[in-house]
């Protein structure tokens, strides 16, 4: 179009100039584009506009040509007065500049076409209305879009030859930084990287990631290069507008993966292992989900023996019982099978706590350690704390003696920054305190004796009140894979087939509940044991017996006096009396150490070598020991006639060793007597002429013989 074509019309409209930079390091550091945009004011002037109806439209500096025609504002009002027909001509140093949509492009061109607008830049005028402009206007709308997909194919090529190198230099997560090579390297900084450790530490520990889950899952932490874990997905919103979105990418279609590339916080191995643990803890058919809160000790790992879906648990929510159902009627299909879980729960629970019984006391002693370590990971993060608030409190300091005392307006802000680091300290000392003060301590000697005794009645602590269902569920996933069931409507009996993490399997049958039929049916064995020991213990001492052998109620209850005495009448067993349960000579192990003088370990000794008649008539029960006025004076009179020897003494006279002569004693062969030296126990034993070799064997304890 030739200048000399601008109509008067055209004059009395605005000429609006459009200054538009891509991103806003352009706006900062290339000033010479915006300055050459700007410079179209006199180019307005010179086609014959007055300066007052010159207008500038520079909202969208900044904002690239590329984005939506809703996302930037200075587009919109100049499309909006152009279509209100108070634009005369739009200016611009490149069209480009305008948009590198041809969606937006065309619509801004018939605009213009029907209110007459007219187009320049650098090159030339156009009128919309003419043929020849209009057909190289859409040409310079068409090469701007195409030029824009060209520079990002290259670029985006670019990237990805770099990023197989591992040298293209991205946003890195918490944790790591690039240095002056273009290396990654982990940060220096102490706290940050303790603090990622223990956060990897922890979850093992408890695997609930939630927020975490950006850090938990990324390859970076495990040493690995990874290059398009995620990829921008266009779609349509609710409004039908477009809109994009982050998704992450299956690792196979991942660009770029460079193992050992840096250094790590966690190894590959542990890396995998928490990736699996978070795959488990999805709610899918692929997978057992994370364990609940729920009392379903087998949730997600039984599977149905006839179609092989895992079985669903469904909660009676006025009490505690729970069934196990197939999913199939989810798929609009028959049920293949349900039935009662307490029963087959009871089953694998007996096979688990059988299996953890060997190693029961090394586990414990493991935990103990890592409850140890954590406690101690976690001081060292409290302090920490404390030393970068120390330092920032030493910061604040300098800058605030640095500065000119006459300087009041920067003085009192130092002073104020000062004033917050050291109430920033305190407060941080004293949460320190008050954490590492509640903080457990380590283990003594007796506490670790302790926790071996509470080893060895794993039973007692399983069944704890105090533990909660989602550690059970844990350990049952430490050990067992998955459990197939079946169990159809017409047989009397559930069969299940146990399968190991290791690979073996274990199959086990357990009695099917029926209608009508209670389900809290105390074992036979169970009421037997009390029919035996109602005759000579009382209902607390009983109460006390099947605790700590780690028996339950039929309903999972710990036993009490009453509950053993509304079990014994249900049963029809009766109560001895005091009489009845023992005599004179009768007396527990504690009594008989008391009555000797000795420890009670002497005493269960002795009856086992058979020194003293005792019996047990049960683990965990009292010990019935009998003590006769002959047992007290052969085994603890005070002092002895002389001639009589002590056990070391007598076997080097026999000739024989220390066992053998507490051998003949046992058998009356020898006279031998207890007598009490130096607050000490001792043997003193009448030597015959007879001699005999055997090897010895300790019977006494060491603080006591």
């Amino acid at each position: 179009m030739n200048p000399n074509d601008i109509a008067g019309h055209h004059r009395s409209r605005l000429a609006l100039i459009y200054v538009r930079q891509s991103s806003p390091h352009q706006v900062l550091h290339h000033r010479e584009s915006q300055h050459r945009q700007r410079s179209f004011q006199q180019r307005a002037a010179d086609l014959g506009w007055p300066a007052e109806r010159i207008s500038v439209i520079d909202e969208d500096l900044g904002q690239s040509a590329t984005k939506r025609y809703q996302d930037r504002t200075g587009f919109q009002n100049m499309v909006a007065e152009a279509a209100l027909g108070h634009l005369g001509i739009i200016l611009s140093l490149e069209l480009s500049r305008l948009s590198r949509s041809n969606q937006d492009w065309y619509h801004l061109l018939d605009i213009c076409a029907v209110t007459r607008t007219l187009l320049a830049d650098e090159e030339g005028l156009y009128d919309p209305r003419a043929y020849n402009d209009r057909l190289l206007l859409g040409l310079k709308g068409t090469m701007s879009e195409a030029e824009i997909h060209i520079m990002k194919q290259r670029l985006v090529e670019a990237m990805h030859s770099k990023a197989k190198r591992g040298e293209f230099c991205f946003r890195l997560p918490p944790g790591y930084e690039w240095d002056e090579a273009g290396r990654m390297v982990k940060t220096p900084d102490e706290q940050v990287r303790s603090a990622i450790e223990l956060m990897f530490a922890r979850f093992e520990q408890c695997p609930d990631y939630a927020h975490l889950r950006r850090i938990l899952t990324h390859p970076i932490y495990a040493g690995a290069y990874c290059y398009g874990r995620r990829q921008v997905e266009q779609f349509l919103d609710a409004d039908q507008r477009p809109a994009k979105k982050m998704r992450d990418q299956p690792r196979q279609q991942w660009h770029v993966l460079i193992r050992d590339h840096h250094e790590a916080y966690v190894s590959w191995e542990r890396f995998e292992r928490i990736q699996r643990q978070i795959q488990s803890n999805r709610k899918s058919p692929s997978g057992p989900g994370a364990p609940r809160e729920g009392c379903a000790l087998l949730q997600g790992l039984i599977l149905c023996g006839q179609c092989g879906r895992r079985m669903k648990v469904l909660y009676n929510n006025r009490s505690a019982h729970i069934r196990y159902c197939c999913v199939r009627p989810q798929a609009g299909l028959p049920v293949c099978q349900d039935f009662a879980g307490r029963r087959l729960e009871r089953g694998v629970e007996e096979l688990v706590l059988e299996a953890l019984q060997p190693v029961g006391m090394e586990a414990m002693m493991e935990a103990a350690a890592d409850h140890a370590r954590a406690c101690e990971a976690e001081r060292a993060h409290w302090q920490q704390r404390v030393e970068r608030a120390r330092y920032e409190v030493d910061l604040a300091r300098r800058q605030y003696e640095a500065v000119d005392p006459a300087n009041r307006l920067v003085g009192r802000e130092l002073e104020r920054r000062f004033e917050n680091a050291l109430q920033g300290l305190e407060e941080i000392e004293s949460k320190t305190k008050a954490q590492i003060e509640t903080m457990d301590r380590p283990l003594t000697e007796e506490e670790q004796q302790t926790l071996k005794s509470y080893a060895e009645q794993l039973p007692r602590l399983w069944h704890a009140p105090t533990t909660p269902a989602q550690e059970r569920k844990r350990i049952v996933r430490c050990l067992i894979e998955t459990v197939v069931v079946n169990a159809p409507k017409d047989a009397a009996k559930i069969q299940a087939e146990v399968h190991w993490i290791g690979g073996q399997a274990t199959t086990i049958e357990v009695q099917r509940g029926r209608k009508g039929v209670n389900r809290y049916v105390a074992d036979p064995e169970l009421v037997e044991l009390i029919r035996q020991m109602a005759a000579e213990f009382s209902d607390a001492q009983m109460a006390r017996i099947l605790n700590r052998k780690g028996l339950r109620t039929a309903k999972g209850l710990v036993f009490t006096a009453y509950r053993v005495s509304n079990l014994r009448h249900s049963y029809g067993i009766e109560s001895g009396t005091a009489g009845q349960r023992q005599s004179q000579d009768i007396c527990t192990a504690d009594e008989a150490a008391r009555l000797l003088g000795v420890h009670r370990s002497t005493v269960t000794r002795w009856v086992e070598v058979g020194l003293l008649r005792g019996s047990q008539m049960t683990s965990g029960a009292p010990w019935r020991v009998r003590v006769t006025e002959e047992d007290r004076r052969r085994l603890s009179v005070a002092d002895s006639a002389d001639g009589w020897r002590p056990l070391k003494g007598a076997a080097q006279m026999l000739g024989v060793s220390q066992q053998t002569v507490l051998q003949r004693i046992k058998a009356g062969e020898l006279q031998a007597v207890r007598v009490h030296v130096r607050r000490r126990s001792a043997w003193r034993i009448l030597v015959p002429e007879k001699t005999q070799n055997q090897v010895p064997l300790l019977l006494f304890d060491r603080s006591n013989s």
